[in-house]
């Protein structure tokens, strides 16, 4: 038995401890963020009809509107392991426990390729505790299965390892569209990897050797997009995210869209980083710093994934996402703090410093009007918890579903979050009825936060608080300034 615990190398123990700890806390949590869509509402559909349809209809009867342009694998899996262990929320739960063992495996192997054993471990707790991960863990978000994709593919390409990388994109590519774009910058990154460690061999191998591992996913979304189209035309036709993928209305848009962006990339103590990368580079320029094939790939790979999002700002309206750029993240971590040790040794103090930044990530809380991405810090943990007292309230003084209404997450047919008290729903529509559940979670609308503390329009009638979450049940005020009774 000593034998064996003098085996298990600490870093990994205490990051395996994390996870396990923060996973049994969050086993009962309810659906959050956009998991209620691609999670909950999409998996629902298959659970209900017995995978009757691979797309889910339009005028369906339970008026779920389906995210098309993301291949429905996650939906499949969750109706598929609601069939086998039961319509509960734990299933999820476990089942990104089980991602985040094969996580901590793969990120650890592959760590070990770049520094030695000792450094790997500093670099693990940087890459697997940062606060964007640890909340798509903790919400049982695809994204995070993505992310664990991710590392199993690119373990699989650095160690010429076609089977590996061939599950590890299948995974990648069909859970959400995201995962198309990484797996296609992993494609390109990959073919200049396969000819820069045999430059002999030339292009026409290093694409073949490519090829063989995504074939079978390309077969996959070749097949599903074929016949997406062919069934339902474009994608945003008539769909609520039209929007988001329209060419911007203005260079006014197009600024605002400058700085989310930008935001976006240095908030959760990712900013850390950053400053770190900018020192190292200007190092590495000074020094005419000579990269080995695996940090030329991964330059090449987060290069054009960051890219391609940098282009979307000026051809798009897509609001971003600090989930969006893990990926990118893990590739720049594993970079920096390479070309740091060759520099400098074991860097282990830049490597807590990243950490310590990490911590702070989970501490950035934004003025009231400042749209906040909940879903890329534990600080929102307390939001279940406020959540069920504000219903439980609601319950005990009987007020009336249809006259309530709400913003993101809290509005909509709470069973989809819950996965219980199925027809009780919340107007999506704010400020519509007699009472407005007004959370900071929400992110709504400068106006409408407005309208809620003016106490001429409405009165707060109970709040449900602690820090940093907020949930208030507001009553409209009637135009004589009396409440209606």
């Amino acid at each position: 038995m000593r034998s064996f615990l003098k085996q298990i190398n600490p870093f990994v123990a205490l990051v395996a401890a994390v996870y396990l700890v923060l996973g049994i806390a969050t086993l009962h949590n309810c659906y959050f963020w956009d998991v209620i869509q691609q999670v909950s509402k999409e998996g629902f559909w298959f659970y209900k009809t017995n995978f009757s349809s691979l797309l889910i209809p339009a005028d369906n009867e339970y008026g779920i509107m389906a995210t098309g342009y993301h291949p429905p694998l996650m939906g499949l899996m969750t109706a598929a392991l609601w069939k086998v262990f039961g319509f509960e929320l734990w299933v999820s739960h476990a089942f990104s426990m089980l991602w985040a063992g094969l996580l901590l495996y793969h990120a650890w192997s592959l760590l070990r390729h770049f520094f030695p054993e000792g450094m790997a471990g500093w670099v693990l707790l940087v890459v697997l505790l940062d606060p964007v991960v640890l909340t798509q863990y903790a919400i049982a978000s695809p994204d995070f299965i993505l992310f664990t994709a991710f590392v199993v593919a690119l373990r699989g390409l650095l160690e010429r390892k076609p089977w590996l990388l061939g599950a590890g994109v299948f995974f990648l590519c069909c859970v959400n569209m995201r995962g198309v774009f990484a797996g296609a910058a992993l494609f390109v990154a990959g073919c200049y990897y396969c000819y820069a460690v045999s430059p002999g061999s030339g292009w026409r191998r290093a694409l073949k050797e490519m090829l063989l591992p995504y074939l079978p996913t390309m077969v996959v979304l070749l097949a599903y997009f074929t016949y997406y189209f062919v069934q339902r035309g474009w994608f945003f036709t008539d769909s609520a995210y039209t929007e988001h993928y329209t060419l911007p209305t203005s260079g006014m848009v197009v600024v605002r869209h400058v700085l989310s962006f930008v935001l976006r990339l240095v908030e959760n103590g990712r900013i850390a980083l950053w400053v770190l990368a900018l020192w190292v580079a200007v190092r590495c320029i000074r020094r005419h710093e000579k990269f080995n094939a695996q940090e030329r790939a991964l330059g090449l790979f987060f290069l054009l994934l960051m890219g391609l999002y940098v282009l979307f700002i000026f051809i798009s309206q897509m609001p971003f996402s600090p989930r969006y750029f893990m990926p990118q993240f893990f590739v720049l971590s594993v970079l920096v703090l390479s070309c740091l040790g060759r520099q400098v040794g074991r860097p282990k103090v830049a490597c807590a410093v990243l950490l310590f930044f990490a911590l702070t990530g989970h501490f950035w809380i934004y003025p009231e009007k400042m749209a906040k991405p909940w879903d890329a810090t534990l600080a929102h943990l307390p939001y279940y918890g406020l959540r069920e007292e504000c219903f439980d309230y609601i319950d005990a003084e009987g007020l009336d579903y249809a006259e309530a209404s709400s913003g993101f997450c809290l509005y909509g047919d709470r069973g989809f979050a819950e996965l219980r008290h199925w027809g009780k729903r919340v107007n999506p529509s704010p400020l519509a009825g007699e009472y407005v559940i007004y959370s900071n979670i929400c992110n709504m609308e400068d106006e409408q936060i407005e309208a809620l503390h003016d106490p001429a329009l409405w009165t707060p009638v109970r709040t449900f608080e602690k820090w940093p979450v907020s949930i208030i049940l507001y009553r409209r005020v009637h135009h004589d300034g009396v409440l209606e009774k």
